[in-house]
């Protein structure tokens, strides 16, 4: 017997384009969506299959299209954006039920309580320069040790025994076990702990991480090298932007954009940033 879908495909992805785009910050599965889009399929486990392959085949085409995300294997939900040109996508896990994110940036931010850990990555020596903002406090640290492929557990946790898959960091609101971050080659894979507050996971999209280092490298050329750290003169440039050009600039991921740059020139084991102590 021949079985027939129940709605048209440009219908059907529609309709699942609306699912998610209600709940952004839920992961929905194709067995989920197939009982939310047909119940009466869960009945026939053959017509369930093919509904749920004919999902499948809507969620990669939303996938291109830029739409949506498969965050986690068979899991998918719609990206969002903080800006109109979609420079950045944002994401927050953890204390919405979904824990876990994947995705490929060489620029992203991590926001665990009131810190946020800034990732750049070094396309000369393949490891991650990470510094550690706190907003309220007005400090700025750096990572000793660059982070190369592996897994990385980060929380508030005083380690007795010095653990170095473990990277302590004190704060407001962040728990002993707040995040685990794995990096294997060029996709990043987060799983907050199922912490109270969440986590929120910021990145540069394609196009975004090609117009920050566009301006960074013009910021560059402008200002004197001694004030190439300086956060006013990064700052003044990105207000110099918006005023000129109406581009909105980030001024921290610029700040980062800048020091993606500048990273390719700093031997490892050195302080990136003068102003930024060592941790």
């Amino acid at each position: 017997m021949e079985v027939t879908s129940s709605a048209s495909g440009g219908d059907q992805k529609d309709k699942i384009w609306h699912i998610l785009e209600q709940e952004p910050h839920r992961v929905f599965a194709a067995q989920g969506l197939a009982a939310t889009l047909n119940p009466t399929a869960a009945k026939d486990p053959n017509q369930q299959q093919q509904l749920v392959n004919e999902i499948l085949a809507d969620l990669s085409r939303l996938v291109e299209e830029g739409k949506v995300r498969e965050v986690a294997e068979g899991g998918f939900k719609a990206r969002i954006f903080t800006n109109e040109t979609r420079y950045i996508e944002h994401a927050f896990i953890g204390g919405m039920g979904n824990t876990d994110f994947r995705f490929s940036s060489p620029i992203f931010r991590l926001n665990i309580g009131v810190i946020g850990m800034y990732f750049i990555k070094s396309p000369s020596e393949e490891n991650w320069m990470v510094l550690v903002r706190d907003t309220t406090g007005g400090t700025c640290f750096s990572l000793r040790t660059r982070l190369r492929e592996g897994t990385y557990q980060i929380g508030n946790q005083v380690q007795e025994v010095e653990d170095k898959g473990f990277i302590s960091i004190v704060g407001r609101y962040i728990e002993k076990k707040h995040v685990t971050i794995t990096i294997r080659g060029d996709v990043i894979f987060v799983e907050d702990l199922k912490t109270s507050k969440g986590t929120r996971v910021d990145l540069l999209t394609e196009e975004g991480l090609t117009r920050y280092q566009e301006a960074a490298r013009e910021f560059l050329k402008m200002v004197d090298p001694s004030n190439c750290w300086d956060p006013v003169s990064r700052g003044r440039y990105v207000l110099d932007q918006f005023l000129r050009h109406r581009q909105n600039l980030e001024v921290t991921f610029f700040g980062a954009a800048v020091d993606s740059i500048l990273l390719q020139t700093i031997p490892v084991g050195s302080n990136p940033d003068p102003r930024a102590k060592t941790l």
